[in-house]
Protein backbone atom coordinates (compact mmCIF):
# COMPACT_ATOMS: atom_id res chain seq x y z
CA UNK A 1 0.00 0.00 0.00
CA UNK A 2 1.51 3.13 -1.11
CA UNK A 3 1.16 6.40 0.77
CA UNK A 4 -0.99 9.11 -1.51
CA UNK A 5 0.35 12.61 0.02
CA UNK A 6 -2.74 14.17 -2.20
CA UNK A 7 -5.52 11.94 -1.05
CA UNK A 8 -4.26 12.86 2.55
CA UNK A 9 -3.68 16.23 1.66
CA UNK A 10 -7.06 16.35 0.40
CA UNK A 11 -9.21 14.61 3.07
CA UNK A 12 -7.49 17.11 6.10
CA UNK A 13 -8.36 20.11 3.80
CA UNK A 14 -11.02 22.60 5.67
CA UNK A 15 -13.99 22.01 3.49
CA UNK A 16 -13.60 18.63 4.25
CA UNK A 17 -13.63 19.00 7.70
CA UNK A 18 -16.58 21.54 8.17
CA UNK A 19 -18.35 18.37 6.72
CA UNK A 20 -17.44 16.02 8.68
CA UNK A 21 -18.31 18.51 11.68
CA UNK A 22 -21.44 19.13 9.93
CA UNK A 23 -22.15 15.67 9.65
CA UNK A 24 -22.18 14.97 13.64
CA UNK A 25 -24.97 15.98 15.40
CA UNK A 26 -25.09 18.49 18.52
CA UNK A 27 -25.52 15.57 21.51
CA UNK A 28 -22.34 13.87 20.08
CA UNK A 29 -20.13 16.88 19.76
CA UNK A 30 -21.46 17.54 23.51
CA UNK A 31 -20.09 14.36 24.47
CA UNK A 32 -17.08 14.00 22.85
CA UNK A 33 -16.02 17.34 24.37
CA UNK A 34 -16.91 16.22 27.97
CA UNK A 35 -15.06 13.10 27.29
CA UNK A 36 -12.12 15.73 26.17
CA UNK A 37 -12.46 17.90 29.13
CA UNK A 38 -12.86 15.22 31.35
CA UNK A 39 -9.29 13.38 30.44
CA UNK A 40 -7.75 16.92 30.40
CA UNK A 41 -8.46 17.28 33.81
CA UNK A 42 -7.74 13.76 34.90
CA UNK A 43 -4.57 14.14 33.47
CA UNK A 44 -3.92 17.49 35.22
CA UNK A 45 -4.72 16.18 38.56
CA UNK A 46 -2.39 12.83 37.61
CA UNK A 47 0.18 16.02 37.19
CA UNK A 48 -0.13 17.44 40.12
CA UNK A 49 -0.62 14.27 42.29
CA UNK A 50 2.91 13.08 40.83
CA UNK A 51 4.58 16.36 41.98
CA UNK A 52 3.36 16.55 45.77
CA UNK A 53 4.74 12.58 45.84
CA UNK A 54 8.50 13.88 43.96
CA UNK A 55 8.16 17.11 46.67
CA UNK A 56 7.28 14.67 49.48
CA UNK A 57 10.16 12.05 48.58
CA UNK A 58 12.75 15.38 48.55
CA UNK A 59 11.73 16.25 51.91
CA UNK A 60 11.62 12.80 53.38
CA UNK A 61 15.34 12.37 51.63
CA UNK A 62 16.37 15.92 53.25
CA UNK A 63 14.78 14.78 56.68
CA UNK A 64 16.60 11.29 56.54
CA UNK A 65 20.03 13.18 55.82
CA UNK A 66 19.13 15.67 58.50
CA UNK A 67 18.66 12.68 61.11
CA UNK A 68 21.78 11.56 63.65
CA UNK A 69 23.17 8.71 63.35
CA UNK A 70 21.87 6.99 66.83
CA UNK A 71 23.52 3.73 68.15
CA UNK A 72 21.89 0.62 68.65
CA UNK A 73 21.46 -0.53 72.17
CA UNK A 74 21.71 -4.50 72.40
CA UNK A 75 20.88 -6.42 76.08
CA UNK A 76 22.34 -9.51 76.19
CA UNK A 77 22.82 -12.15 79.49
CA UNK A 78 25.92 -11.60 81.22
CA UNK A 79 28.30 -14.93 80.92
CA UNK A 80 28.95 -17.17 83.66
CA UNK A 81 32.27 -16.94 84.18
CA UNK A 82 31.45 -12.87 84.43
CA UNK A 83 28.53 -13.23 86.97
CA UNK A 84 31.22 -15.87 88.94
CA UNK A 85 33.86 -13.07 89.17
CA UNK A 86 31.50 -10.23 89.79
CA UNK A 87 29.85 -12.35 92.76
CA UNK A 88 33.41 -12.90 94.17
CA UNK A 89 34.18 -9.52 94.02
CA UNK A 90 31.04 -8.42 95.85
CA UNK A 91 31.72 -11.73 98.60
CA UNK A 92 35.15 -9.94 98.90
CA UNK A 93 34.15 -6.37 99.25
CA UNK A 94 30.78 -6.89 101.78
CA UNK A 95 31.67 -10.77 103.89
CA UNK A 96 28.99 -9.61 106.00
CA UNK A 97 26.33 -10.10 102.75
CA UNK A 98 25.72 -13.57 100.93
CA UNK A 99 25.64 -14.04 97.60
CA UNK A 100 24.15 -16.24 95.09
CA UNK A 101 24.66 -16.64 91.49
CA UNK A 102 21.79 -18.28 90.08
CA UNK A 103 21.77 -20.42 86.65
CA UNK A 104 19.88 -17.68 85.06
CA UNK A 105 22.64 -14.91 85.64
CA UNK A 106 20.38 -14.01 88.61
CA UNK A 107 21.66 -12.67 91.91
CA UNK A 108 20.47 -12.94 94.98
CA UNK A 109 21.45 -10.85 98.16
CA UNK A 110 21.05 -11.82 101.75
CA UNK A 111 21.26 -10.53 104.66
CA UNK A 112 20.36 -12.74 108.05
CA UNK A 113 21.65 -10.07 110.54
CA UNK A 114 18.69 -7.20 110.62
CA UNK A 115 21.25 -4.68 111.99
CA UNK A 116 22.76 -4.96 108.72
CA UNK A 117 20.05 -3.40 107.07
CA UNK A 118 21.72 -0.34 105.85
CA UNK A 119 24.74 -2.23 104.82
CA UNK A 120 22.38 -4.78 102.73
CA UNK A 121 20.49 -1.41 101.21
CA UNK A 122 23.97 -0.28 100.28
CA UNK A 123 25.30 -3.09 98.42
CA UNK A 124 21.84 -2.90 96.27
CA UNK A 125 22.67 0.55 95.53
CA UNK A 126 26.63 -0.56 94.68
CA UNK A 127 25.69 -3.37 92.77
CA UNK A 128 23.15 -1.13 90.52
CA UNK A 129 26.23 1.39 89.82
CA UNK A 130 29.54 -0.06 90.27
CA UNK A 131 29.08 -1.70 86.20
CA UNK A 132 27.79 0.48 83.68
CA UNK A 133 27.53 -1.91 80.64
CA UNK A 134 25.00 -4.12 83.35
CA UNK A 135 21.22 -3.00 83.95
CA UNK A 136 19.96 -4.58 86.55
CA UNK A 137 15.93 -5.29 87.49
CA UNK A 138 15.07 -6.30 90.66
CA UNK A 139 12.34 -9.41 90.83
CA UNK A 140 12.01 -9.72 94.36
CA UNK A 141 12.61 -7.61 96.84
CA UNK A 142 11.74 -8.49 100.64
CA UNK A 143 12.49 -7.19 103.77
CA UNK A 144 11.12 -8.12 107.80
CA UNK A 145 9.09 -11.23 109.14
CA UNK A 146 7.50 -12.32 105.67
CA UNK A 147 10.66 -13.39 104.39
CA UNK A 148 11.80 -16.98 104.72
CA UNK A 149 12.95 -18.06 107.51
CA UNK A 150 16.11 -16.77 108.17
CA UNK A 151 16.58 -14.29 105.59
CA UNK A 152 15.05 -11.07 107.04
CA UNK A 153 16.11 -9.59 103.85
CA UNK A 154 16.43 -10.78 100.61
CA UNK A 155 16.81 -9.30 96.68
CA UNK A 156 16.48 -11.23 94.02
CA UNK A 157 17.98 -8.99 91.12
CA UNK A 158 18.59 -9.98 87.22
CA UNK A 159 21.68 -8.44 84.84
CA UNK A 160 21.30 -7.37 81.33
CA UNK A 161 24.57 -6.72 79.47
CA UNK A 162 23.98 -3.62 77.99
CA UNK A 163 26.04 -3.37 74.65
CA UNK A 164 25.81 -0.96 71.45
CA UNK A 165 26.48 -1.09 67.64
CA UNK A 166 26.97 1.25 65.44
CA UNK A 167 24.77 1.01 62.77
CA UNK A 168 21.95 3.57 63.48
CA UNK A 169 18.51 4.09 63.06
CA UNK A 170 18.24 6.60 59.68
CA UNK A 171 18.50 3.71 57.21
Amino acid sequence: MKLDLQNIGKSLAPSVMSRALQAFDRATMVVVSLAWGTAIVVLGFALYTVNLSVIAKRAAIEAAAREPSVPKIINNKPEKAEMKNFVQRLQKRFPDITFNAGNDQSLMVIAVDASKFRLWLTVLSYIDTMSAQYRWTIKEFCVGSRCEKGTPMRALLTAEKISFSATGSNK
